[in-house]
């Protein structure tokens, strides 16, 4: 796939799975913004008593996101990328950035996901600084 490809399916999907490294690797399902005029997903990461992710990122801010669909054996595509997790202040006129590019593209989760009381869990934004991206679609069978 091209970057204008890539771009305009991230822009579109809206989800996909979070890796993070480590001596138990670990990935979840998450939803995700893409701001192809900076070219970067923006995440809002919801954290409870239980949460893992936080201490993932804390240990090392390298990750892996895989983006794909899949409608058929000849239609569907895929994009991979690597990146570092970079926090992004509550409080900075980045963060409204950073929701507004949110609402935009990512596919909506409810809360209900999470165990507990709402009152317990922490939002965080946090954008991944891409460092090498790939995207593949099915190929032309024409």
């Amino acid at each position: 796939m091209t970057d204008e490809e890539i771009a305009a399916f991230l822009e579109r999907q809206g989800h996909g799975v979070l890796s993070f490294g480590g001596e138990t690797p670990y990935g979840l399902p998450i939803s995700f913004g893409y701001d192809v005029i900076d070219n970067r997903c923006i995440f809002q990461l919801v954290s409870g008593d239980t949460s893992k992710k936080q201490d993932y990122i804390d240990a090392s801010p390298a990750v892996t996101l895989v983006s794909y669909d899949w409608g058929s054996i000849d239609n569907w595509h895929s994009v991979i990328i690597d990146g570092e997790m970079v926090e992004i202040p509550d409080d900075s006129p980045e963060a409204v950035d950073a929701a507004d590019i949110f609402a935009e593209s990512a596919t909506a989760v409810g809360l209900s996901v999470f165990e507990g009381s709402f009152d317990d869990l922490e939002p965080s934004w946090y954008t991944l600084q891409i460092e090498e991206m790939s995207g593949r679609r099915a190929p032309d069978l024409e």
